[in-house]
């Protein structure tokens, strides 16, 4: 954990979406989710990404938010992530976001997202809306918020 840092803001792309599973079939709040996400990363610019963790036999299920809109989907598969446990999501969950840096990642308040959304807030050291019920970029008083509190380059990036 000693590369992440959650304020290189610059260093984090793509809008990711948590789809839970049980027993190998996704969850109606997946498409919930997949359909909010892609309309953030449409108006970011970026991929909307599925992260999918579960046991053997998911294959099916990533396959599916695909064609529901998501550009990418990553899938974690191990015998010990078929039942959900709060540590070994969480553990799996941080792993990745440290390594692969979405900008937003979304989860369900289902009784498993909002068991695991804070612990992994918490773990990454960064920022956590809980039960949103709408969710918007604006994407002009974002850039003006860079240009006056990032050290980025606002006007050399596309948007």
């Amino acid at each position: 954990m000693s590369n992440f840092n959650s304020a290189d803001i610059a260093a984090f792309k793509d809008v990711w979406v948590f789809c839970e599973q049980r027993e190998g079939k996704l969850m109606p709040t997946d498409f919930e989710l997949i359909s909010k996400g892609r309309d953030l990363a449409n108006e970011l610019g970026v991929n909307l990404c599925g992260l999918l963790l579960g046991g053997e036999g998911i294959e099916a299920a990533a396959k599916e938010l695909g064609g529901y809109g998501a550009d990418k989907v990553y899938v974690c598969e191990s015998p010990m992530l078929s039942v959900y446990n709060t540590d070994a999501y969480a553990k799996v969950i941080c792993d990745v976001i440290e390594e692969l840096k979405p900008e937003a990642f979304l989860i369900g308040a289902t009784n498993i997202g909002r068991d695991l959304a804070p612990r992994c807030a918490a773990r990454l050291h960064t920022g956590l809306c809980a039960d949103c019920t709408h969710l918007d970029i604006d994407v002009a008083n974002y850039i003006q918020f860079l240009r006056e509190a990032s050290t980025l380059d606002v006007d050399g990036q596309k948007w």
